[in-house]
């Protein structure tokens, strides 16, 4: 079948639209500069134990689908995270392996208003406490692993906003 000239301009501009910079940046960052870096972080006991407490009530698949396709439940939740693309900035990548600063995970966590969406947990939730905002950081900035992150030595880590 011959792909006419609007499907190309069609097929183009939705690449380009999901590969172009976001329309507005981030804002209102928390800090997490002075929280102490955590180097030995296992997924199971550290980061779902997290998304146990903190995000159950909306991620999760239980008794329906989880809120934005995300789905938080153990088990499912790195595969929904690591290398997934987001629903809502099309383009950007939820958890991006040693690139904190690029993942809208965190992004979502950290600032008052994301680039798209609304800050995670919702309202009348309270925003994460900066220790663990500065956790998920330091995991993604780990490489995002499954298990347990073992590195003695990591040269090039991001400094934290």
């Amino acid at each position: 079948m011959k792909k006419s000239r609007f499907d190309r301009w069609l097929v183009a501009a939705i690449f380009l639209a999901g590969t172009a910079s976001p329309a507005f940046a981030a804002s209102g960052c928390d800090s997490i500069a002075g929280i102490p870096i955590r180097w030995n972080i296992n997924y199971e006991n550290d980061i779902q134990a997290l998304f146990n407490a903190r995000c159950s009530n909306c991620h999760v698949k239980s008794g329906g689908s989880p809120e934005a396709g995300l789905n938080l439940d153990p088990g499912a939740s790195w595969d929904s995270l690591v290398n997934a693309p987001s629903h809502e900035q099309l383009g950007r990548i939820l958890v991006v392996p040693g690139q904190p600063s690029n993942s809208v995970m965190f992004e979502k966590i950290n600032c008052a208003t994301p680039n798209a969406g609304r800050r995670m947990p919702r309202g009348p939730r309270t925003p994460l406490p900066l220790t663990e905002q500065a956790l998920i950081y330091d995991w993604i900035m780990l490489g995002a692993p499954l298990g347990q992150t073992d590195f003695i030595f990591l040269s090039g880590f991001e400094a934290r906003p």
